[in-house]
């Protein structure tokens, strides 16, 4: 999980959803997205802040329990999330290891949505499977907090750029045009070969369950999914499950979870836990 970075230029693209078609839905929707937890204040003070400036927004939490400063995690969740809100939601995402740095606070969109979150890697695979894309720096001063900390731009700078999009303040009002976005390496790159592949564990969900970066359609050569055969930490899965409950308990096994990803998991137990998961680990599949 640890690849280099590089840059992707994105400019925007031909879609059927031009700048002047896509606005906030009324009420605004607001999702958060962050590592900061909820032990603190600082999410709920970036809430006040929004409420502050959209009195109206309907604040909804993706998550704040992204590992610490784990950018390409944060990636992932937003990528498996965003499609389920409404069209005009605006993403407020703050997992931001560079704050104070030079890296770039950017307000962006897609097609279907807006996006507000530092220009480290988070916004890599949203932009990269979109068909219209539009990014501009935040560095207009009267669309920040008058006082703002070098260590907490979430609550200065990415908050209130949320809040001015829910009231409609079009994108290049805040700044320049972003010319490159700071691209993380995308996770399905696998070793494949005719008759195997060897994958990855990309994330674990807090039931334990080891979410993979092995798509369906990756095993299109596989005759027979019963007869699949998975191997990781000396483990043997053979087939993959329709869901937990079609294994014995505290048994393990395969299945395509809710992400589309194939999972591996144990019945009413935590893999994560009885085999000391972690992020980036190999496993292999073979089939005949």
């Amino acid at each position: 999980m640890n690849e280099r970075k590089g840059q992707i230029a994105l400019a925007p693209c031909p879609g059927k959803a031009g700048p002047e078609m896509l606005k906030p839905p009324d009420p605004p929707v607001v999702a958060l997205l962050t590592d900061m937890g909820l032990s603190d204040w600082y999410v709920g003070t970036m809430k006040g802040v929004v409420l502050s400036i959209a009195p109206n927004a309907h604040l909804v939490d993706i998550t704040h329990s992204i590992t610490k400063q784990a950018i390409q995690e944060a990636a992932f969740v937003l990528m498996v999330s965003h499609d389920y809100f409404p069209p005009g939601t605006i993403f407020l995402c703050v997992v931001d290891p560079g704050v104070g740095s030079d890296r770039k606070p950017v307000v962006a969109r897609d097609e279907k949505y807006f996006y507000v979150a530092p220009n480290n890697g988070l916004l890599t695979y949203v932009a990269t499977q979109s068909t219209y894309w539009q990014a501009h720096i935040i560095e207009q001063p009267e669309l920040m907090l008058e006082t703002r900390s070098q260590t907490f731009h979430g609550r200065d700078i990415f908050a209130p750029a949320a809040a001015h999009l829910c009231n409609r303040t079009p994108l290049d009002d805040f700044g320049a045009p972003l010319g490159n976005l700071v691209k993380l390496p995308y996770f399905d790159n696998i070793d494949l070969k005719p008759q195997s592949l060897a994958g990855r564990i990309i994330y674990i969900d807090s039931y334990g369950n080891l979410l993979t970066n092995v798509t369906p359609e990756m095993l299109g050569r596989c005759n027979d999914p019963h007869k699949l055969k998975l191997r990781y930490k000396n483990h043997l899965i053979i087939g993959i499950a329709p869901h937990f409950a079609a294994v014995p308990f505290n048994h393990p096994l395969m299945y395509w979870g809710s992400s589309g990803l194939l999972e591996i998991g144990i019945n009413q137990g935590s893999a994560a836990r009885k085999w000391s998961s972690q992020q980036g680990e190999f496993f292999e599949l073979e089939w005949v």
